[in-house]
């Protein structure tokens, strides 16, 4: 792996890694006495993966799995590096049980703002989804309950591409038309992360192997040039790519 992008990954995981105490095992693997994880780099695929694996008493890891992965087609987009390594941490505070979301007065998990912090990203995205599919709010509160964070990439596949392609199927104009304006606003001012999740996982995953459902959608993007090209772009990605596999399969 490219050495300035492992740098750029593991600067994101620099906090976690000095206060949990792991040790830099070199070539992006690092060990404490609970959990290592590995960065990774598979080039074949075009995507930086995250492994963990539990650590034993004897500080032995057992078989390492795939915990995360990011789609990572130019090999030195340090920007994409960035990003997967905020989604990596993400992913280890979920299984250190790092509880970092915000809560009500209550102690309930709070639901994510429209308007979180200055820039258009995750957490934003995935307050206007709720907005349109709010029966996934309840969902919500038990995925970051129970992960400690919003894995992203896994919560909008399971739930907010699976609604969106019933969506398209039923064909209701005015509900596809407030996505689709929706959508098209945040891939234009929202963040790298936010438009892969636009057209990646929101709509790619929704129209995945349906032509139909790509032709209806598409219909609506006439007013959107940007995410239209984007929408078109992916198309053969979604279909064929062995990333867009991993993610859905």
């Amino acid at each position: 792996m490219n050495e300035q992008v492992l740098s750029a990954i593991v600067g994101q995981l620099q906090g976690i890694i000095e206060s949990n105490n792991f040790e830099n095992k070199g070539e992006g693997l690092y060990q404490n006495d609970k959990l290592s994880f590995a960065i990774k780099h598979n080039q074949e695929a075009k995507m930086l993966v995250l492994e963990v694996a539990e650590v034993d008493e004897n500080g032995v890891p057992s078989e390492y799995s795939i915990a995360s992965s990011w789609l990572f087609e130019e090999s030195e987009n340090l920007r994409d590096a960035e990003s997967a390594g905020m989604d990596f941490l993400d992913t280890l505070k979920g299984k250190m049980g790092i509880r970092g979301v915000r809560t009500a007065r209550s102690g309930e998990v709070a639901l994510p703002e429209k308007n979180s912090g200055n820039s258009k990203n995750i957490e934003a995205l995935c307050a206007k989804l709720l907005s349109v599919f709010p029966q996934f709010k309840e969902d919500y509160k038990a995925h970051v309950s129970k992960y400690g964070t919003l894995l992203y990439i896994d919560f909008f596949k399971e739930t907010f591409s699976l609604k969106t392609g019933e969506m398209l199927d039923a064909k209701n104009k005015k509900q596809i038309k407030k996505l689709i304006d929706m959508l098209s606003d945040m891939y234009n001012v929202g963040d790298h992360a936010v438009q892969n999740a636009v057209v990646g996982i929101v709509l790619g995953g929704a129209v995945r192997g349906n032509e139909e459902r790509f032709e209806t959608a598409l219909s609506y993007m006439e007013g959107h040039p940007y995410l239209k090209n984007a929408f078109i772009n992916i198309k053969t990605k979604v279909n064929s790519d062995k990333r867009f596999k991993a993610i859905f399969e």
